[in-house]
């Protein structure tokens, strides 16, 4: 072999070499994904049908796609079965924080310590992917729930029994970001979460109604009672909230004791939203006639209706031009007739004394300076000109 040859094989060797290193996947978990999508590509059994690698490829096209809820959801199923599989729990615990969510980045803690823990090397993957959350996972917590929870949310609800309005407040918020059972289709939490997003809002009438299906589930609620009363007297309905804070106080008395607090911050709140959604409008400029009068020619055009339905409603037809002269006359076209006319320019009122104008009929014209356009209104019966000359 020659010397040369001998070159470029070598050199060839370790492209090909460096090739294959730069391909090498960063960490444990991005090679165990390329090792699922090429089984899933040959036709492997990794990707078998009804396996774990089958389960969490689709959940990481969820992932990749920026689809987080789905993706939280999947990887969560497949926690109810593996929960000791350590990058489903790490990509759940991230597919809980991609969603920038108070409740759910709590949550997300629990599955970083539980997949650090099954696999250490994951929190170097963690600190290249999530630099800002380093924090995150540090506190101690609880394991997610076993293999055995059957209920199709997240494998965990460690939301705390209520204990006061905050807290109500607190645990349905919860429940709501992690899809917990509390606020669950047909519970009387899923009315009232959402009756909670529009009361904080100031939007109570909204609120009132989300309150009120709440209650028609779970009557006896104090805390859906009494923040159902600060929605009505927030619209000045205090008639209508008396019942309802009545029976919140039946099951709570504390909460006499923010009651006109909290009544005064919401009325200030929806009296600001009400005035905020007022249209406000401006009074139209008042047209005035008259002035010095512009001589030339004014070009005219009558704002016709297209009909109903019909977009845009009016077209303008040119209807042709005058000429106004300094000498009390005027000129219809270049080539039409001419005719005289008189301008009181107080009034702003012209009259044609003879010639095309005057033989046209209009009921009256004024003359209105502008800025930039001198106008001519032509008002004749049924229809209007509108015919102006540009200022020089």
């Amino acid at each position: 072999m020659s010397y040369r040859l001998h070159v470029i094989l070598l050199c060839t060797l370790l492209l090909c070499t460096s090739f294959l290193y730069a391909q090498e996947p960063k960490d444990e978990l991005e090679a165990y994904v390329q090792k699922l999508k090429k089984s899933s590509a040959t036709g492997g059994s990794e990707t078998a049908f009804l396996s774990v690698g089958s389960d969490f490829l689709y959940a990481q096209e969820y992932f990749e796609a920026g689809n987080y809820a789905s993706a939280q959801f999947s990887f969560a199923n497949i926690l109810r079965a593996h929960p000791d599989h350590a990058f489903a729990n790490y990509q759940l615990a991230i597919s809980l924080l991609k969603q920038n969510d108070p409740e759910k980045t709590k949550l997300a803690q629990e599955y970083l310590e539980r997949a650090f823990e099954l696999n250490p090397s994951l929190k170097a993957r963690f600190a290249r992917e999530v630099p800002a959350q380093k924090e995150i996972g540090k506190v101690e917590a609880t394991r997610p729930v076993e293999a055995n929870n059957t209920e199709n949310d997240t494998p965990k609800e460690a939301a705390p029994v209520a204990k006061g309005l905050d807290a109500y407040i607190a645990q349905l918020k919860h429940s709501y970001a992690t899809g917990g059972k509390e606020t669950q289709m047909f519970a009387p939490g899923q009315e009232a979460i959402q009756g909670i997003q529009y009361y904080e809002t100031g939007e109570f009438s909204s609120a009132e109604t989300r309150f009120s299906l709440s209650l028609a589930v779970d009557a006896e609620n104090p805390y859906t009672n009494y923040l159902k009363a600060v929605s009505l007297a927030a619209q000045g309905k205090d008639a209508e909230a008396a019942t309802f804070y009545q029976k919140a106080l039946a099951g709570d008395k504390t909460l006499e004791g923010r009651y006109a607090g909290d009544v005064a911050s919401a009325k200030t709140k929806w009296n600001k939203l009400q005035a905020a959604k007022e249209i406000k409008t401006t009074p139209a400029k008042k047209v005035t006639y008259g002035g010095a009068l512009v001589y030339g020619n004014y070009a005219c055009d009558q704002s016709v209706w297209n009909g109903p339905n019909v977009s845009p409603a009016y077209r303008y037809d040119y209807k042709g031009y005058f000429a106004l002269k300094k000498d009390g006359t005027y000129r219809w076209l270049d080539d039409g007739g001419t005719g005289r006319y008189t301008y009181n320019a107080k009034t702003g009122v012209i009259t044609w004394l003879s010639g095309p104008m005057k033989s046209k009929g209009p009921k009256s014209s004024k003359y209105q300076k502008g800025t930039t356009v001198a106008q001519v209104t032509v008002q004749y019966e049924g229809y209007t000109w509108q015919c102006g000359c540009n200022k020089e």
